[in-house]
């Protein structure tokens, strides 16, 4: 990746974040550039590979280079609020003209002894980060008030006029999550323990001690602001016990299965794209701003793969990804094979980027 790839990038995030273009901001701005395209480049996200000297830094040593990491990750003004809540502010806008954005909420463990609370928005099938917290200690339950702290932090930029849904797994069906979607006018749907008690027409008893032969089943007013819904899907072995505040069962179950989208993108996070979980990074702040730039990192990968299979000629793409293959591969993964080969669609992307960011996240 050459030298107008960083300044692409960093043109990017200068359309995205005005005001941006002179001072100290402007330099923060421009290092999290160098960053991004390394980790891009790279495909990793340790502080050694993010300072590996690039072309728009060829003159300084590596040593140099990781100090200026180190001190982007710990200074006082490097936060979601300034780098990346433009970029989710005009993503989301984006969203919203189709008239729906379905939230997918989970933790994950990342870095070293730290966990991760993740809000991501679905997107062509996939999940995109959008903001998150991390919180020292091996992977658990986060605390409920961490639950509703992320999502006033996203509230406020969502669009007006559309359908918004949170889905989450069963550490999400506590009362005060469920009442702050209800006073707030969000739809959620999130799977709960087979042991709960739920009331069934007046009679309360365990979630799991329903006798049914239908794949699915609707109680309404199960809970306090919560109906509940008891699926058994196609080649499930054991069924599934959800909290809405949805009207039909069907339409829960339908949502349900999109949440398992935000474990693919944990795994590009990690294991299967910027080795998240390898970094040493072990302050729980640094590590939040570490996840900036893996973002940032993912969702240019993800749309650059999109780009180049939808624009590469067929006959070059059959030379870094099998024939029978292309219809299965993610965007993340041919955007790692076109980078390792050198694909002249990654550079082209990178130009329209800069010059057409709108229409790239359209």
């Amino acid at each position: 990746m050459r030298r107008s790839t960083h300044k692409d990038i960093l043109y990017f995030l200068q359309q995205v974040s005005p005001g941006t273009n002179s001072g100290q901001k402007y330099k923060r701005f421009c290092l999290m550039a160098s960053l991004i395209q390394a980790c891009i480049r790279n495909g990793h996200c340790r502080l050694e590979s993010l300072s590996e000297s690039t072309e728009a830094y060829r003159a300084k040593k590596k040593s140099s280079l990781l100090q200026q990491a180190k001190r982007w990750l710990s200074n006082k003004w490097t936060d979601w609020q300034t780098f990346y809540l433009p970029f989710a502010l005009h993503f989301l806008q984006g969203l919203g003209a189709k008239g729906e954005i379905v939230f997918v909420m989970d933790g994950s463990q990342t870095g070293s002894a730290n966990t991760t609370l993740m809000l991501s928005v679905l997107c062509r099938g996939f999940a995109i980060p959008v903001a998150w917290v991390v919180k020292k200690g091996e992977k658990g339950h986060f605390p409920e008030e961490m639950h509703t702290d992320l999502l006033k932090l996203v509230a406020p930029i969502c669009p007006t006029g559309c359908r918004l849904v949170l889905l989450g797994d069963g550490e999400f069906d506590g009362l005060g999550l469920r009442q702050w979607c209800t006073d707030n006018h969000w739809s959620f749907v999130v799977r709960t323990s087979s042991d709960r008690l739920v009331d069934f027409d007046g009679e309360v008893a365990r979630f799991d001690s329903i006798q049914t032969t239908r794949s699915i089943c609707f109680i309404e007013g199960a809970l306090p602001l919560a109906n509940a819904v008891y699926w058994r899907g196609k080649g499930h072995a054991k069924p599934l016990f959800l909290l809405t505040n949805l009207d039909l069962g069907y339409e829960a179950c339908q949502y349900y299965k999109r949440r398992f989208k935000i474990e693919t993108l944990f795994k590009h996070f990690k294991s299967a794209g910027f080795f998240l979980h390898k970094t040493r990074v072990k302050c729980p702040k640094k590590l939040a701003n570490l996840i900036i730039v893996v973002a940032f990192s993912f969702v240019l990968s993800f749309c650059m793969g999109l780009f180049i299979k939808q624009k590469e000629p067929l006959s070059s793409l059959e030379l870094i990804v099998r024939k029978d293959r292309l219809d299965k591969i993610t965007p993340i993964a041919i955007a790692q094979l076109a980078i390792r080969h050198g694909c002249q669609g990654v550079f082209i992307f990178f130009s329209e980027l800069s010059k057409n960011f709108n229409e790239i996240f359209s």
